[in-house]
This record gives C-alpha cells, sequence and structure tokens, in this order.
C-alpha cells in the first residue's frame, strides 16, 4: 500500500512540519506500506495538484489541514475521490481536528485524526487504514524527530520550523493552542542538535514554532546562550535568524540583560499584545501583566539588536473603533519594527467560538472564518480598520519610510493611527487598486504634502533619503526626482576622489554601490550618501551619511546647476 501525506502550504517559502512528523512516525513502525511526502502551495491550481498526486498512484492520501488551505484540501479531495471512489483519504491538523463532524458530514473523507497525529499514524498504518471509528482521538505522542534526509532534500533552502515543545500554558479565548494547558518540554539535547542541524541546511530563518517559547524562563536563556554560543564557534552561519513567539512579560531581567549583548540580527520575536482594553483582555482570559508587558517590549525595542514584532487584534469583545485606535497609538510607542494589524478570525473548537451569541458575532462561514462584525463594533469601521492596516503595512512595517513619517508625524502633531487611516483612505479615493511602490509613493507625497505645517521641500527630502538608503537600486521615485546637473560632478567625484566618506568608498563607487541624492530643503545643500555593502541587520536600513553638498564636488561646481 502506497501511502502519500500531503501539504497544501501558504506560501512556496514556508516549510511542512506536521507531514514530516508523520513520515518519521512511519519509518519507525514496523510496516510494509510505502510512506511518500507531497508538498504544493494555495498558489498552484487545484487541476496540477490533483494531477500530481494522482500521478504518485496512492492508495491512501493524508492532509494536514489548517485554516489557509481547508477550502483548497476539501476541492482536491472532491477531485480525487470521483477519479478513484477506493482511494481512501484521512484529515489531520487543527482544523480537522475541531471540525471532524462537519467535516464529515460535508466531505468524502475515510478518516479524520483529531489531536497529535504520529501514534494514531502508526496505528492507522498497523492496520491498514482500516479504522475502527472515523473520528480518531490520538494519544499524546512520543516525539519522532521530523528532521530526516528526506525532509531535508526537499526543503530548498526555504524558513524551516522547530518544535522544542508542545502546548501552551494560557487559555486565550480566540486560540485553539491553550485547549490542553499541559505544556511538554521536548529532550533539551534533541532541541540543540535540531538547531545545529537547520541552521546549516541553507535556510536563512529558523522559526521556533513553541506557542510560548519563553514559558519558561530559564529554559529559554538556555536556548539564547546555546544559539550564541554556537555562533560565535562558527557553527551557526552568521545570515542565519531565529525567529520566537514571546510573551514579553516573562522575561526576567536577568534574560533580557543577557539579550542584550546579543549581535543584530539573530534573533526576532514575535509578541502578542493582542489589545490595551482592561475589559477586552478579561473577556478573552488573556493574562499578562499589561504594563511589565510593555515595559519589557520598549527595552527590547531599545535594545536595536533584535527584531521585534508585536501584534493587535480587531474585532475582539468589548472593543470598540476609539478603543482600537487608543491601543494602535500605544503600541506605536513601543518602537517595534512591525505592527501587525489582524483582524479576528473565530476558530472553530476556540471558547470565544462557543461564546458568538453572547458578543452578536458575525463571520464568514467559511475559512478562515473572519470577524465581520459584532455587539461593538460594525462592519463599516473594520473596513476603516483595513484601510489603516494597508498604509500601516506600506509605510511603518515596509520599513522603507522611517525619515518621512518621523518627519511628519513631528510636523503635524497627529496620532498615528490618524495619519495611517487618513493615508488609507486617501490613496482607496484614488481608485488605485494594488499600486505599485512608485505610485504609492506619489499618492503619499500628495497627501502628507497637504497636511498642515508640512513643507514640501522638506518632506521631499525625507523621502528621496529614505529611498537612497533602503533600496540599493539608488534610483529616486519618479515623483521624487529634480533634474540637476550636478548629479553628474557627484558621480565624478566619488569614483574619482577617495574622501573617505565610506570604507573604500572609491572602489564601491566604481561598483555601483553607493547611492546618493542631493537634498535641498536644510539651507545648506547636502547629499545623502548610502553604503551598499553595508546593511543593517533589523532595520534593513544602508550605513548612510550627510555630507555638504560642497564638500563632495567643490565650492565652484556645486553653484553650478
Amino acid at each position: 500500500m502506497k501511502i502519500v501525506l500531503a501539504s497544501i502550504n501558504s506560501k512556496y517559502i514556508h516549510s511542512s512540519l506536521g507531514v514530516w512528523y508523520l513520515y518519521s512516525a512511519a519509518k519507525s513502525a514496523d510496516t510494509p506500506h510505502t510512506v511518500e511526502v507531497y508538498e504544493s502551495t494555495i498558489n498552484n491550481h487545484i487541476d496540477d495538484i490533483v494531477a500530481d498526486i494522482y500521478n504518485l498512484n496512492p492508495d491512501v492520501v493524508g492532509f494536514s489541514c489548517y485554516i489557509w488551505n481547508i477550502e483548497y484540501v476539501k476541492r482536491i479531495t472532491e477531485c480525487l475521490k470521483k477519479i478513484n471512489p477506493q482511494l481512501k483519504v484521512f484529515f489531520g491538523g487543527p482544523e480537522a481536528s475541531f471540525d471532524a463532524e462537519h467535516l464529515l458530514e460535508i466531505c468524502d473523507v475515510d478518516c479524520i485524526i483529531k489531536g497529535e497525529g504520529e501514534q494514531a499514524f502508526i496505528n492507522l498504518l498497523k492496520n491498514d487504514f482500516t479504522a475502527a471509528e472515523k473520528v480518531v482521538l490520538a494519544p499524546v505522542t512520543d516525539y519522532f524527530n521530523p528532521y530526516s534526509e528526506e525532509y531535508f532534500a526537499a526543503l530548498n533552502g526555504r524558513i524551516v520550523y522547530l518544535e522544542t515543545s508542545r502546548g501552551c500554558p494560557f487559555h486565550c479565548a480566540f486560540c485553539l493552542s491553550g485547549r490542553d494547558e499541559n505544556v511538554r518540554f521536548f529532550d533539551m539535547d534533541i532541541s540543540k542538535q535540531n538547531i545545529i542541524k537547520l541552521a546549516n541546511c541553507g535556510t536563512q530563518t529558523v522559526k521556533f514554532v513553541d506557542r510560548t517559547f519563553n514559558c519558561n524562563d530559564r529554559r529559554a536563556r538556555e536556548i539564547f546562550e546555546f544559539i550564541y554560543t554556537q555562533r560565535t564557534l562558527g557553527n551557526i552561519p552568521e545570515d542565519v535568524v531565529f525567529h520566537c513567539e514571546v510573551e514579553a512579560d516573562l522575561f526576567s531581567q536577568e534574560t533580557l540583560d543577557y539579550l542584550k549583548t546579543m549581535p543584530k540580527g539573530l534573533f526576532q520575536f514575535e509578541a502578542g499584545l493582542q489589545s490595551f482594553n482592561t475589559q477586552t483582555l478579561k473577556a478573552v482570559d488573556r493574562r499578562h501583566n499589561i504594563e511589565r508587558l510593555v515595559h519589557n517590549l520598549k527595552e527590547i525595542a531599545q535594545m536595536k539588536n533584535i527584531h521585534l514584532h508585536i501584534d493587535l487584534i480587531a474585532g475582539l469583545p468589548y472593543e470598540d473603533y476609539d478603543s482600537f485606535a487608543k491601543g494602535f497609538d500605544l503600541a506605536f510607542e513601543i518602537g517595534a519594527e512591525v505592527i501587525q494589524l489582524g483582524f479576528l478570525k473565530l476558530l472553530n473548537g476556540s471558547p470565544l467560538a462557543a461564546e458568538k451569541d453572547k458578543h452578536g458575532y458575525k463571520y464568514w462561514s467559511y475559512a478562515p472564518y473572519q470577524v465581520i462584525s459584532n455587539n461593538y463594533i460594525g462592519y463599516s469601521d473594520l473596513l476603516k480598520l483595513k484601510l489603516a492596516e494597508d498604509a500601516t503595512e506600506r509605510i511603518y512595517n515596509s520599513n522603507r519610510f522611517p525619515n518621512t513619517l518621523k518627519y511628519v508625524l513631528d510636523t503635524t502633531k497627529m496620532s498615528p493611527y490618524s495619519l495611517f487611516y487618513g493615508m488609507g483612505e486617501y490613496c482607496n479615493k484614488t481608485g488605485l487598486q494594488s499600486p505599485s511602490l512608485d505610485n504609492y509613493t506619489s499618492v503619499m507625497l500628495d497627501y502628507f504634502g497637504s497636511l498642515q505645517n508640512v513643507d514640501k521641500a522638506q518632506l521631499r527630502d525625507a523621502m528621496a533619503t529614505d529611498r537612497i538608503i533602503t533600496d540599493r537600486t539608488g534610483k529616486l521615485y519618479h515623483c521624487l526626482h529634480i533634474t540637476d546637473d550636478r548629479m553628474k560632478y557627484i558621480r565624478i567625484a566619488l569614483n574619482n576622489v577617495d574622501m573617505g566618506i565610506f570604507e573604500n568608498q572609491r572602489e564601491k563607487a566604481k561598483q555601483g554601490k553607493i547611492g546618493f541624492a542631493i537634498l535641498y530643503s536644510n539651507g545648506e545643500e547636502q547629499v545623502i550618501l548610502a553604503d551598499y555593502t553595508q546593511q543593517d541587520k533589523v532595520t534593513g536600513q544602508y550605513q548612510h551619511k550627510f555630507v555638504p553638498l560642497e564638500m563632495v564636488i567643490g565650492k565652484e561646481e556645486s553653484s553650478f546647476n
């Protein structure tokens, strides 16, 4: 019998972990069956996925089901069953575990595994996939190391995932991870061995999928120390970053002080704030010390060596539009590199889904079950938040406009939320659908330039500076371009005179690795210069300097235009 374990990922850069756990479990079992892993993405055509799986000639196909792929999995299953009615299909994963009975009603599926799948899969293998029940309640499983030779052969440099624990100590009502409050930690020596293997497999990102990586502060610090030591010894490549989901208020001061010593870009932290509304936090059983949480997040942000990502969720109980906007501004003050403005999905099996009538939730009936309104916020207000989200993603989270954003906020005294919403609304009114970066920048220039107290010349220079220090092409957006014959004199000077602006400045200029633009608005004309060989691993900005124009090309040439 041939079994194909199929994972339909959200993007190509993502790799699967669940199917490889099952593959490892199968290899450990004494079974005559052949097991093979198949991976694709939701961006591929369903017909092509069906053809791929059919050509593997399986007797059994197992799908790992999540909110991002369940609609695809249902359609793929329907197609496969029509082609081969004798084919056996089983589902696993969170979307199947918490919606098993409904899926059995609407899908021609032979078996659903609820919970951890490894041991249940072994049992199915031993019984030739003849299950006594349609729904198999999986027992808590032993650890099966998923990192086989076949796993690494299939990876192709994609993001890799590492689990050093299972379970979550918290019970957030919008989440499924806290359904089992017991946290099981895997063997530390095995976890350390896996860290080294994954860091050297060709990937650039190792993501810990522990639901709360630092729920044990001492254990988390031991892993941090191990990674840093191995990096120092040369056993971990310098371009590999480790991503962790953390609960920031659980960090001890000792751990925070240790993190301050880490090299730039070694770690990325993702921390869930979700809301600043105390009534909201209580309603969703979000148990954290908000003051300590914010204090620790600000301390991490001020370290400038760890890329910090914080989350807010719109649509939670008791959070209206004004409350969320206020929370956004408080989150902005933390200074994280990314503020993710997310929208609540009412997940099957979550405690909040069980209380949907109490809070008047309306949501799409299909995955990912997006909330469209509740008793506290309406659909029109959620649409306004989506406009703010779009502007936040393009302007703030992209890290393309740091000087522009600071200048406009300082000058207008607007709140961050008001500025992002205003920009989102203005862009929406232009009618541009998914505008290019060049077009979006032009709209930004128009909107920001219309705001009170904004000087258009200073705004242009801030935007030109941002372009030069964040984009290694060295080319300004069309809307920022000013014809100036002195640009050629700057290029000649940089190529022929070593002014000591950057190390090996002349050689880099000849290779096109120095970007520059003239700035006009600060009284004395300046040149912004960027070294495209030196990039900050946290902000993504290139090393740069502001130099008087006259210093670069001389007094006579600087006066000619």
